[in-house]
């Protein structure tokens, strides 16, 4: 994992932790307009730079491996109540 990737993963880590603090305080009416605008530039940055790396990934990732020009099919519907098995 490159070094970007970790400080990406990091950010989006210290977002989430922020949300439910911020949360709380959204619904109280306690949080300024200030600390709102603040976390959604964060979330927005975040979000940009997760989009950059995906978009510049060319391809599915199946085990960890990257894998271009593949197509990709989903299993069929494997689990249901047990009455329909």
């Amino acid at each position: 994992m490159i070094r970007e990737d970790r400080e990406l993963l990091a950010e989006l880590a210290r977002l989430n932790t922020d949300m439910a603090s911020l949360a709380l305080r959204v619904m109280e009416g306690s949080a300024s307009a200030a600390e709102q605008r603040h976390y959604a530039k964060r979330l927005v940055a975040a979000g940009e730079r997760l989009q950059r790396r995906a978009d510049g990934m060319g391809g599915a990732v199946i085990e960890g491996e990257v894998v271009a020009g593949a197509s990709i099919a989903l299993p069929v519907y494997t689990v249901g109540p047990e009455w329909e098995q």
